[in-house]
């Protein structure tokens, strides 16, 4: 009698998770569309609904379906975010087809925190960003962006304060038009919780958690010209690595639904 496999050994619903998990990464049920219903499923498996539901609250965890009550379990729509090149945050969600939009939560010339100001090589001035990202009209991530006025042509300022009528390009593309061309950039990522401001911008709870990107953004010839912090909440981003043995792809992947 042969002994069974380590894959038969696992239990039923971790089997099933796994299958299910395969189908939705695949592409084989794209972003938005409904499974299976849990009947049909059960019996697709020769399992009991219970074993079923199992495996369907781990898809749960893992941010890749979601349930709408009295409507069924739908793929969840998730957006990769690749830590591997200077493309923004928007540039590389517009990219994969997210209906993403951008709300100016506020703009001005201010003196910058000490750290900044450290960072962006002590100017007396900086203009200060704040833009909330939607997708799909949701909030997912909120930005704080700090420029050295001096280094910033007036037209490009009047731009970015919303002085200029018009609906402004994306923040590296305007730097690009006017001469600052950002060519190099180094990036941390660390666990925080969201002040009350934040989280009220993001919907979510005071104290909830979150990530925070931190980003210094510099031109060819190594002048630091952005330096950026953006807050993505914890219940709607993940960090994957994917490894081999001469390279490392390491992303975010973000959901719009919680």
């Amino acid at each position: 009698m042969s002994r069974p496999t380590a894959a038969e050994r696992q239990p039923k619903y971790l089997r099933i998770h796994g299958l299910l998990r395969d189908r939705i990464t695949s592409g084989q049920w794209p972003a938005g569309s409904p499974l299976p219903a849990q009947r049909e499923l059960a019996d697709e498996f020769g399992v009991s609904l219970m074993t079923l539901r199992q495996a369907l609250q781990l898809l749960i965890d893992d941010g890749l379906v979601d349930t709408r009550h009295g409507s069924g379990t739908y793929v969840a729509e998730r957006f990769s975010y690749d830590l591997g090149h200077l493309r923004s945050f928007a540039g590389d969600l517009a990219a994969q087809g997210a209906q993403i939009s951008t709300r100016t939560l506020g703009g001005q010339i201010v003196t910058p925190p000490e750290p900044v100001g450290a960072r962006l090589g002590g100017p007396a001035s900086v203009l200060r960003l704040r833009r909330l990202r939607l997708v799909g009209g949701r909030p997912l991530i909120v930005q704080t962006s700090y420029l050295p006025a001096p280094l910033l042509p007036a037209p490009l300022t009047a731009i970015l304060l919303g002085q200029d009528a018009g609906e402004p390009a994306g923040l590296y593309t305007l730097l690009a038009e006017h001469g600052l061309t950002v060519t190099q950039a180094s990036e941390t990522i660390t666990p925080t919780t969201l002040d009350l401001q934040d989280a009220r911008d993001l919907d979510r709870p005071g104290g909830s958690p979150a990530l925070l990107s931190h980003r210094l953004s510099l031109t060819g010839s190594g002048v630091p010209i952005v330096d950026d912090h953006a807050l993505l909440p914890g219940d709607s981003v993940a960090i994957t690595a994917n490894r081999s043995p001469d390279r490392l792809d390491v992303h975010y992947t973000l959901t719009t639904d919680r």
